[in-house]
């Protein structure tokens, strides 16, 4: 009996890794990106997590990938044909996905973008705007056409907390946490209540804007590490889909089967 598809998704910072079985995710793993583990290490590290879940990872059905940090993939795809006996599916040119990508420089648009607009027409329906949450903040526009037009492109939570910590003599290293409601009085809090809000307030902007300029009924959906912290102060994101990226990535196994 198979023991279903995995799903990967190799991101700037974190790594995540699924396994569905049917439409249901019944296992779920996250673990640090480190660009130049060996496909051994990588290995170390997945068979343990497998161990410790009782997953049966000799039985797959399938592996699909998602990639932002190519440097890793030689060895992530070596550990799929070599440990799992897998040859993996990678999200890119020539695959079925129900998306059109439409912007002047295709090859450019992250893997992780792509996936998330695919599960997104399919779970909201187009026009759709994607918000990713995560090291950087990415807004992807799918219009009424199931075409990705574009969107912008913003330092994300991580992203800030390092250059106020790495660019400043006296700020600490925090974590990115839910605000408090109202101002704080130290200075971990006000760092977090800086980044969350002002993160939210860039999302509302740039969303109000592109609402304006084209005229559509767009929904907002928010995605990634970050969302279900953001999403709760921006007044235009309607849905929060933490995982909007796994899903893709198993929406789009399926079309292509």
């Amino acid at each position: 009996m198979q023991s279903g598809l995995l799903v990967i998704d190799v991101g700037n910072t974190n790594t995540k890794i699924a396994v569905y079985k049917e439409q249901q995710m019944v296992y779920f793993w996250r673990v640090t990106t480190q660009r130049d583990m060996t496909a051994e290490e990588i290995w170390v590290v997945w068979s343990q997590l497998f161990k410790q879940s009782g997953f049966a990872y000799e039985r797959l059905s399938g592996i699909i990938i998602s990639s932002v940090v190519p440097p890793l993939m030689t060895a992530v795809r070596e550990v799929c044909r070599t440990k799992l006996g897998i040859a993996p599916l990678e999200l890119g040119p020539g695959l079925k996905t129900g998306l059109r990508i439409v912007t002047d420089q295709p090859a450019q648009v992250g893997a992780d973008r792509i996936a998330s607009a695919i599960a997104a027409i399919h779970l909201y329906g187009a026009p759709v705007i994607v918000i990713g949450l995560g090291t950087a903040t990415t807004i992807s526009v799918v219009n009424e056409h199931n075409e990705f037009i574009g969107g912008a492109i913003l330092p994300g939570g991580v992203i800030s907390a390092e250059a106020l910590y790495e660019r400043t003599a006296q700020l600490p290293s925090v974590n990115i946490t839910s605000p408090q409601r109202f101002l704080t009085h130290d200075t971990a809090s006000s760092m977090t209540y800086g980044i969350v809000n002002g993160i939210a307030g860039q999302v509302d902007g740039i969303v109000t804007r592109i609402i304006e300029e084209m005229a559509l009924p767009f929904t907002v959906v928010a995605s990634g590490g970050l969302s279900e912290l953001i999403s709760p102060e921006s007044s235009t994101i309607q849905h929060t889909h933490p995982d909007l990226v796994l899903e893709g990535l198993r929406i789009t196994w399926e079309l292509n089967r």
